[in-house]
């Protein structure tokens, strides 16, 4: 899949869980959303493409890729 896609669908995934202030839960959901719905290559991808430096993930699904790049299922 197109690395591009999967930026924009993080970033849709991110803006969809921002319901108030708290970034960090926001995360945790988007987080919890792409480890249960995205498929182990779309992971592997937008991992590389965060450790690659790229920029244009918003705040809330950068966190998000950062945990998941991390190894982790949960960010808090």
């Amino acid at each position: 899949m197109d690395v591009n896609k999967l930026v924009r669908m993080a970033n849709q995934i991110a803006i969809n869980f921002q319901h108030g202030p708290n970034k960090q839960e926001a995360a945790a959901a988007t987080l919890d959303h792409i480890s249960r719905f995205w498929s182990s290559p779309m992971r592997e991808q937008i991992i590389v493409y965060f450790r690659a430096g790229e920029t244009e993930l918003n705040e809330v699904a950068n966190i998000a890729v950062s945990g998941l790049a991390e190894g982790k299922r949960h960010v808090v």
